[in-house]
């Protein structure tokens, strides 16, 4: 982008087409983040980078949802009712966890257990 003046003086920004449609549809994005942030107000949020990680298979959605939340190992399995090497074997993919230990994790989450699978 870049900056120009008008006839007025008035400071202008001039920028592509590419750069205009790149804004107009971040700004469809932001809307509809907005409009969630509405109708789930408790909802947990998950960072875009993160989320990238998780869809790229380089980062467990578990660890991903923890790190959104700002717990540490520790503090989420102390909220879940487990031991932190728990939390730490399911997000390294060492283990596959039980039913029973997925649901203390998402509810310490305020999840759904289909959030935090693989």
């Amino acid at each position: 982008m870049n900056e120009a003046v008008n006839l007025k003086g008035e400071s202008m920004i001039v920028m592509t087409r590419a750069e205009y449609e790149d804004l107009i549809e971040d700004s469809g994005d932001i809307a509809l983040i907005r409009q969630a942030e509405i109708d789930y107000p408790d909802a947990p949020c998950m960072l875009s980078d993160l989320a990238s990680a998780v869809w790229a298979g380089e980062l467990h959605p578990l660890a991903a949802w923890r790190k959104s939340v700002g717990l540490t190992q520790a503090e989420l399995a102390a909220a879940a009712g487990l031991r932190p090497a728990t939390v730490s074997d399911i997000e390294s993919r060492k283990i596959d966890p039980r039913l029973s230990t997925l649901k203390a994790l998402a509810k310490a989450l305020k999840l759904g257990i289909e959030d935090i699978v693989d």
